[in-house]
């Protein structure tokens, strides 16, 4: 439980760790997933992969399968990937539409937040568990 005792607690530095993981395995899973086959939907699938090992990596450090901390790095990680693309779209070095996705496709957008946030807390839990011993 979060309220459990503050000593386990992941820091900051322990979410921005994760984070940084998520997103560098984005850019080389996702990179050359998308060097593959120019879909941006490849992407995605590396960056749902970095940010379940950058939701292990959280939950492993923090020793406990909480949810929540999951939750929190899925928001980072999708703010800063709203960000990306809404700065790339301002400086007009994205294509628009994107590789891989029609005019007006919102599934994307729908779909991958959801996703994120599954693959987030799925390693959360799965990372805390490991590091206490639960399987």
């Amino acid at each position: 439980m979060i309220t459990s005792s503050s000593s386990s607690r992941p820091r900051p530095r322990t979410f921005l760790a994760a984070l940084g993981l998520s997103m560098a395995g984005t850019a080389v899973l996702g990179g050359a997933l998308f060097l593959f086959q120019q879909n941006v939907w490849w992407l995605a699938m590396g960056g749902l992969l970095s940010l379940f090992g950058g939701g292990v990596y959280l939950g492993w450090r923090s020793r406990e399968p909480e949810p929540l901390y999951g939750t929190l790095l899925a928001i980072l990680y999708f703010g800063l990937v709203v960000g990306i693309l809404f700065g790339g779209e301002l400086a007009e070095a994205l294509p628009d539409p994107l590789p891989g996705l029609a005019i007006g496709d919102s599934t994307f957008f729908f779909v991958l937040p959801l996703l994120m946030l599954v693959a987030s807390v799925a390693g959360s839990v799965l990372g805390g568990r490991w590091r206490r011993g639960k399987g």
